[in-house]
């Protein structure tokens, strides 16, 4: 009994009221392995790049700039083509399960999504990031060793 009352509460906590309107995006990926789509800011002025962020119960789990040119958004006329994103999140901030990712445009939030992490996923990841610190102290050796 206590512990539905308790997820009843941290449900409660984790609910944000988004900007309707403020950003128009589209999301091409949002993994455990990589967030990627596009977004731009509404409001016709502000031509620049806006800044992307994604929470995960108010602890950051990626952000970037969405200024990277895609030629398939300049064909469909959609801003200058220059506001598409790709971020690798921070993996272990996930939990097994359902996680609530909140989408912020300029530090506002604009969508929540709900991202489902299996636990085979966590450990494909895990595996992952072991494989590139050993490549990088490879790296590092190699130098070493030629007087770099």
């Amino acid at each position: 009994m206590l512990s539905k009352l308790y997820k009843k509460y941290k449900n409660r906590q984790r609910k944000v009221q988004c900007e309707k309107g403020y950003a128009t995006f589209h999301i091409d990926e949002l993994s455990i392995f990589r967030f990627s789509g596009w977004v731009y800011v509404n409001n016709y002025e502000s031509a620049k790049p806006c800044h992307v962020s994604f929470k995960l119960n108010s602890t950051l789990v990626c952000q970037t700039h969405a200024s990277v040119v895609r030629d398939d958004l300049k064909k469909a006329g959609i801003a200058n083509g220059d506001c598409g994103f790709s971020v690798e999140p921070n993996w272990q901030v996930f939990e097994t399960g359902d996680n609530p990712i909140v989408m912020y445009v300029n530090g506002k939030p604009v969508h929540v999504f709900n991202v489902k992490i299996t636990t085979k996923q966590l450990m494909v990841a895990m595996t992952g990031q072991i494989h590139r610190q050993i490549d990088l102290a490879k790296e590092e050796i190699i130098k070493l060793i030629r007087g770099q």
